[in-house]
């Protein structure tokens, strides 16, 4: 949902992008899609997208080349991106806020497009000494956490958790996960365990691991950043890809209602949620020489691009 009420005969809001793909094709061909993410920005699969995308269009339609821009923004932000028409196509985590934009009227489309899974990570040496087997809950984990770092408060080497404290996808669900267990940390008087380190995914996990700290993450954001700081860290409860899962991570891709290329916005999520195409960019995209896959996908059956169904 957006936090600023939508201009709907405003001109398109132009900023500079994070970052252009244009498939190596032309360089100086027209942005014609604006995408606003973060991890997805990050980790690189927008822009694996976005080149794939491109292709598909000069290739197989006969398109002239064109260019796809990111804005890196977080959940929160990226609604406001549509409101003020800063971007076209908006990838978000959170489902009712989705819905939320809907109703605003800042978005009339809203497609499944990739599953991501959150983790619990922290010190590798384990100072809170979490535990877990088969049957722990994430619950029990963040619970286990809370009393460690209560017992640590006064001392030398306490125990703290980093929170984005951004309003991204990642603060609202460890937020939400601290809510479950009757804590909220970051309310008066402020907890000092509780570290807030305002910051897009890879510099907070980078902060993460240079102090020590336990914190929330997905696993696009942990399979691709420095391999020094896997090395320091450990994954203590992960994700998998039931519905049911409270630490399932599932992205959609909104549809601006006044976006500026709301044509290509349409046909670039058509194409995203196709089974031989950006699902297939999905199913396969590796961010490191492991070739460790970072998404799955979405649960639905899909069509090709050139709409048959694919069982």
């Amino acid at each position: 949902m957006a936090s600023i009420r939508a201009k709907h005969n405003s001109k398109p809001v132009e900023i500079e992008p994070t970052e252009i793909y244009h498939a190596n094709l032309d360089s100086t061909s027209n942005i014609e899609l604006r995408v606003a993410t973060g991890g997805a920005g990050q980790s690189g699969l927008l822009r694996a997208l976005g080149d794939a995308f491109v292709l598909h269009k000069v290739n197989n339609l006969q398109y002239k080349p064109f260019a796809v821009a990111w804005h890196a923004s977080d959940t929160s932000a990226s609604f406001n991106h549509l409101a003020q028409n800063i971007a076209d196509v908006s990838i978000t985590y959170h489902a009712a806020a989705e819905q939320i934009a809907i109703l605003q009227g800042i978005a009339d489309r809203r497609e499944y497009a990739w599953r991501d899974h959150w983790m619990l990570v922290g010190p590798k040496s384990n100072p809170a000494k979490l535990h877990a087997d088969a049957n722990t809950t994430i619950y029990d984990l963040f619970i286990q956490l809370f009393c460690a770092a209560i017992d640590t408060a006064s001392s030398k080497d306490p125990i703290r958790f980093l929170s984005r404290y951004d309003k991204s996808a990642a603060n609202i669900k460890e937020s939400s996960i601290w809510t479950a267990i009757g804590q909220t940390p970051w309310s008066h008087p402020y907890s000092t365990w509780y570290h807030r380190s305002v910051d897009f995914p890879f510099k907070a996990l980078k902060v993460a691991a240079q102090l020590d700290e336990y914190t929330l993450t997905d696993r696009g954001t942990w399979c691709s950043v420095e391999e020094w700081i896997r090395e320091k860290m450990a994954v203590f409860k992960a994700g998998g890809d039931s519905e049911d899962d409270p630490l399932i991570n599932p992205a959609h891709a909104l549809v601006g209602t006044y976006g500026k290329n709301k044509a290509t916005a349409n046909e670039f999520v058509d194409w995203l949620v196709s089974a031989d195409g950006g699902q297939e960019i999905i199913r396969t995209y590796s961010a490191d020489n492991n070739g460790s896959v970072l998404y799955s996908l979405a649960p639905s059956q899909f069509k090709t691009c050139e709409g048959t169904n694919n069982d």
